[in-house]
């Protein structure tokens, strides 16, 4: 019996062990962008690490990829320049819409959470630089893929007459 616990005690000391030194060898999340909402109902999730990796998820879709020093750069100038940990926590909109857009931007750990019609002047830079990126970053991964739907939203519509 007592090997048995000293076993389980070694399993999580050494689970432990492991997940720290994974934690302290990967990049530190820079940035974490959220947006949500709108008529279309999107939610977009943009996750950028300190040496550029990104992550975008769109819905289903995920695309990965590595954002170059100078946008990174560019980035964090934006943060700097408005003084995001001056930031309150929340703005919202003093009469709630159907339709808005909810944004939630983390950068080092502090977080905002604002929705059209309440967005502070200093954020709209910060929000338009991301929202670039997760437009030019979330397309079809390739036209072979875009084809690949085309052709199967056809062939279904096609079984149903």
């Amino acid at each position: 019996m007592k090997g048995w616990i000293l076993l389980a005690i070694s399993v999580i000391v050494l689970t432990g062990w492991l997940v720290a030194c994974t934690k302290a060898s990967s990049p530190e999340t820079l940035i974490e962008y959220r947006r949500s909402g709108g008529f279309a109902g999107l939610d977009d999730r943009l996750v950028i690490k300190e040496n550029g990796e990104s992550i975008l998820t769109r819905r289903s879709e995920r695309f990965e990829f590595t954002l170059d020093s100078d946008t990174v750069n560019r980035l964090q100038a934006l943060f700097e320049e408005a003084k995001l940990f001056q930031f309150r926590k929340e703005y919202l909109p003093s009469r709630p819409g159907a339709d808005l857009f909810q944004y939630v931007v983390t950068y080092k750990g502090h977080a905002v959470r604002t929705m059209d019609g309440a967005v502070p002047s200093s954020l709209q830079p910060i929000l338009e630089a991301l929202n670039q990126i997760i437009e030019s970053r979330g397309k079809e991964k390739d036209n072979h893929t875009y084809i690949r739907r085309y052709a199967m939203k056809r062939f279904v519509a096609l079984s149903t007459i």
